[in-house]
């Protein structure tokens, strides 16, 4: 695993450990929650640079890196969103996901069916973001084989993370968006999706599936150097 130092909230720093390959992180205990806002852009960006060629399947039982004892698989709640890691018994963190971490820090949403309407002129086959298994958008809306419907990283989400960190680098406290301002977000974010969704399409032989959520990572890392 690659070890990468971030920001800690109030201060300070912390470390995490990726695997590329595996896509998952290793946190340790409360090393999540403590993120900065900065911190979990740039962990954004480290999860778009760090796309395998292949992905690697999890295997169905895996072991602390601290202890060696089994993990478990562990359902969560953040706000309304569930999402879930494999939890060390003795306390020495967890072991999550590229996709669950995206879940956790409300980055993921389900697609609406108007918005799958208009995706489905984009792009026929994509790839589920929870098992990797391909689907065709004009026979489902759902992964056949884990059941998980098709989600996206969700682009108004995007737009108003890299909000909030501007506001915490400058001090400022903004008030809250108006109306007209996160209809602007969404647009913007919708666009910069589009361009990203287009430039993954040219870069891959015809009917290889789309990976939304990696395009919309993609769409972010666009955001972020823009802002």
């Amino acid at each position: 695993m690659k070890a990468v130092e971030l920001e800690r909230r109030p201060s300070g720093t912390l470390v995490v450990d990726r695997c590329d390959d595996c896509q998952v992180l290793w946190f340790d205990p409360m090393e999540s929650p403590q993120l900065s806002p900065a911190a979990t852009l740039e962990l954004f960006r480290e999860i778009n640079e760090a796309r395998p060629d292949v992905r690697r399947t999890l295997p169905q039982s895996m072991n602390c890196p601290r202890c060696d004892s089994l993990l478990a698989l562990t359902q969560d709640l953040q706000h309304t969103t569930r999402f879930s890691y494999y939890r060390c018994a003795r306390g020495h963190g967890r072991l999550t996901p590229f996709f669950q971490f995206l879940r956790e820090k409300n980055f993921i949403r389900p697609i609406p069916p108007e918005e799958l309407e208009r995706l489905k002129s984009l792009v026929k086959i994509v790839r589920c973001s929870s098992c990797g298994a391909p689907i065709d958008l004009t026979k489902s809306t759902a992964c056949e084989f884990c059941r998980a419907p098709i989600s996206i990283l969700d682009p108004e989400a995007a737009s108003l993370a890299v909000r909030e960190l501007a506001n915490i680098q400058t001090a400022k406290v903004a008030p809250p968006l108006t109306d007209a301002e996160r209809s602007a977000a969404g647009v913007l974010a919708a666009i910069q999706f589009d361009r990203a969704l287009a430039r993954e399409q040219s870069q891959l032989p015809p009917g290889y599936a789309i990976d939304l959520v990696a395009v919309g990572l993609s769409a972010l890392a666009s955001f972020v150097s823009s802002s």
